[in-house]
């Protein structure tokens, strides 16, 4: 396996060695907590349609059974099996026990964060302003229009009150009991 060296050691770089194999020697592992909608699922399908497969399966290889059993990448799995209908997958094989692949599943799944609502209304403006029309920006974002137009808000009423100061529009009082 490929290894890069840093300043805290040395890294293994599996994404480095992905092999393709038949899908159907490919299985899901009967632990992962993580589940996707089924819009995130379309734009999942999306991303692949418009970027290609970019991030293998990662697996791990289970001798007994003669399989490959999935660490991370089941929703990529799924569109390649279940919307694409392929006959094979690219995957990277890990060397882990049952310990590391349940360790490693939890990592991958809440490393990749969540997007904040600013920031994603900032990305529509940054779409818009590259000639994106809403229907685009819908379509290869998986959102609704109406996601759309709300961020599109969103960054509208951030800018008219930029540069204003906060107040309080009201204060409290006490008042002695009658």
């Amino acid at each position: 396996m490929k290894k890069i060296k840093c300043k805290s050691g040395t890294i293994e770089l599996p994404c480095m060695d992905p092999i393709i194999v038949p899908i159907d020697k490919v299985r899901a592992n009967n632990y992962n907590p993580n589940n996707v909608p089924k819009n995130n699922m379309e734009l999942l399908l999306q991303s692949i349609k418009d970027n290609g497969f970019c991030f293998p399966v990662v697996t791990v290889y289970d001798p007994d059974d003669d399989v490959y059993v999935i660490v991370d990448g089941f929703h990529r799995y799924s569109i390649f099996k279940d919307y694409l209908e392929a006959d094979e997958i690219p995957i990277v094989v890990l060397k882990q026990d049952m310990k590391q692949r349940m360790a490693s599943t939890v990592q991958f799944n809440r490393a990749r964060g969540v997007h904040q609502v600013e920031l994603m209304g900032d990305l529509v403006q940054g779409l818009i302003d590259q000639g994106a029309t809403d229907e685009e920006i819908a379509q290869h974002l998986g959102m609704e229009l109406e996601e759309v137009f709300r961020l599109k808000q969103i960054t509208g009423i951030a800018e008219i009150f930029k540069n204003q100061t906060y107040s309080k529009s009201w204060h409290m009082e006490e008042f002695d009991a009658v």
